[in-house]
């Protein structure tokens, strides 16, 4: 079942309104998961989604909801300061939003010609759009990723004997992710630590090779010794193509990080969660471990602003050398 499409709407007055009401007719699978007002908004009693703060706290409730899309539904003079900062935060976070044409809405009459503004608002993307290239780049993914699969099988099947026969444990080990604009999956990969590896980790901490929030451990005592060949050359990895087929992940884009560590994300670092997160990526082509944290973020940031389909077969292929060989891998 396809998830949702969350909007959050800025604005409590008749725009604010008339907005959460037309986005409500007009959009099934949409959902308002609540309203933001100005400064000098009066609550209505007609507004039928909860208020869930002022506009100065957007930053806050992207952080901690996810949110497809933003609607700024006020157009007053008064408001043009906070309109102006909410956008730039929407910008840093790389949070689709959509400004009013004009502060009226028509009840009778119709645009000369809809397609230009069909519900009113201009709407803004962080990136540029290439709609052609994306529905591109989802059919390959999915021809990609079941191709994948089927060549792949006799491996798939070996490393699950592997990890069956030599630890104690599950062969697949679901992990929560942080995917497209915040939404949490199971990302799934062949286990290559002992069970209790999680509980094991505060443990370790003193041990992180990493900057930033993240833990990384060349020899991790957590991971065992089929684990240590299957995630030296991404055997681990393998199941994510599950993911790929389900549309939770891309083969190629930023690598999925830990609820964790978005929770201690800088704002600028979570304009990486603004794209599909994939099975590789520029950080994986880079060195991987090899590369601090602030440089893997800034190189997801790159991919990002100069996406493109052909990026994406260029780094599929200089992912094939990297695998083989090992590369940059803990």
């Amino acid at each position: 079942m396809r998830a949702p499409i969350n909007i959050l709407v800025l604005g409590i007055g008749p725009l604010g309104r008339v907005t959460a009401k037309e986005i409500r007719e007009h959009h099934s699978d949409w959902q308002i998961i609540g309203h933001l007002g100005f400064e000098g908004e009066a609550a209505n009693g007609r507004l039928r989604e909860a208020i869930v703060g002022g506009v100065d706290a957007l930053e806050r409730v992207l952080r901690d909801h996810v949110v497809d899309e933003v609607y700024v539904a006020s157009t007053a003079p008064a408001h043009a300061g906070a309109i102006q900062a909410a956008i730039q935060t929407c910008e840093r976070f790389g949070e689709p939003f959509a400004l009013p044409v004009c502060g009226y809405r028509i009840a009778r009459a119709r645009l000369a010609n809809g397609r230009v503004v069909p519900d009113g608002f201009l709407h803004y993307l962080s990136v540029k759009p290439h709609p052609v290239q994306v529905a591109l780049k989802r059919a390959l993914d999915v021809l990609m990723a079941a191709l994948a699969v089927l060549v792949l099988s006799p491996v798939l099947l070996l490393a699950a004997l592997a990890v069956k026969v030599t630890s104690r444990g599950p062969v697949l080990f679901p992990q929560q992710r942080v995917g497209l604009h915040g939404r949490h999956f199971a990302m799934l990969k062949f286990r290559s630590m002992v069970v209790d590896a999680e509980a094991l980790l505060a443990q370790l901490a003193a041990a992180n090779e990493q900057t930033g929030p993240v833990f990384k451990m060349r020899r991790d005592p957590r991971v065992t010794l089929v684990g240590r060949f299957i995630r030296k050359f991404s055997i681990d990895e393998l199941p994510q193509l599950v993911n790929v087929l389900k549309g939770d992940m891309s083969i190629v884009g930023p690598r999925p990080p830990l609820p964790s560590e978005v929770a201690r994300y800088e704002a600028w670092q979570l304009r990486r969660l603004s794209v599909r997160p994939g099975l590789t990526c520029l950080w994986q082509v880079s060195g991987r471990n090899a590369v601090g944290f602030r440089d893997w973020m800034l190189l997801d940031l790159e991919y990002i602003d100069h996406w493109s389909l052909a990026e994406d077969l260029s780094l599929i292929v200089r992912t094939v050398p990297v695998v083989v060989t090992g590369r940059g891998a803990s």
